[in-house]
């Protein structure tokens, strides 16, 4: 071996063991975020850090979030629930797991079942946009929307494996938690119609939004009238729900 690839592989493994440091290093800052927080309060079950002032007014909020979970048969309202308010952009980008800023939330499903909420208007019960304009469906997505969507990743996460995100399709995972977090608000028939027609609303790639994962789930919830254990045991392929929702009434 010559002193040059010697060279190169001390190289290697010297950006390798930085590289794994890091990664070590960021493991935990992200299963430690509590420290980061200056801020706390406790609600019920409820347990909420934020790097600013948590005005009292979240209760309030919080009520919401309750009635709204109320949808789902697996949430279990004496497990505790923590949830931090990022209203720092980088906090979101760290905790979030996913390094961006323009999430509305996120769950940490794999380990602690953190929820991670970005910058919000905790009086008006609202988030901050991400971009210049306005959320989109603002009105039937508020601040408790939000927290009660990520709230049902962590409680999918419990019910059926922190493995979640790797073994079931996206239009589930996030449909189930759109059909939680909006808490009945819901017109089946109207978005049937809009699928049908190809309105952008329900398309999940043109809108963001997960409303065309919600009207499958509630299809099958709903209108079959399968259990969420069947639905999680046997989902129909995507193109099978799509080909049933357009099928003539």
């Amino acid at each position: 071996m010559t002193s040059t690839t010697k060279r190169v592989l001390t190289l290697i493994k010297t950006g390798a063991a930085g590289l794994l440091g890091l990664l070590i290093m960021y493991m935990v800052l992200a299963a430690l975020p509590k420290p980061m927080f200056a801020y706390r309060a406790v609600y019920q079950n409820y347990h909420v850090w934020s790097d600013r002032p948590i005005p009292p007014e979240v209760t309030t909020v919080l009520d919401d979030v309750t009635r709204r979970l109320r949808t789902s048969v697996l949430h279990d309202r004496n497990t505790p629930v923590e949830i931090f308010f990022c209203n720092e952009p980088w906090r979101l980008w760290l905790y979030g797991r996913a390094f961006s800023t323009r999430l509305g939330g996120a769950a940490d499903v794999w380990l602690t079942r953190q929820v991670f909420i970005r910058a919000s208007d905790i009086p008006a019960n609202r988030i901050h946009s991400p971009g210049r304009g306005p959320i989109a469906d603002a009105a039937q997505r508020p601040l408790s929307y939000f927290i009660a969507h990520e709230i049902t990743h962590s409680d999918v996460s419990r019910s059926f494996g922190r493995t979640v995100m790797l073994r079931y399709p996206e239009w589930l995972l996030e449909g189930y938690a759109d059909y939680v977090g909006k808490g009945g608000d819901f017109d089946f028939d109207a978005n049937r119609a809009l699928l049908r027609a190809g309105a952008r609303e329900l398309d999940r790639d043109r809108s963001g939004l997960y409303r065309g994962f919600h009207l499958k789930v509630a299809y099958l919830l709903d209108k079959k009238g399968w259990t969420l254990q069947q639905v999680f045991e046997r989902a129909p392929a995507e193109a099978e729900l799509d080909a049933w929702l357009n099928a003539p009434q």
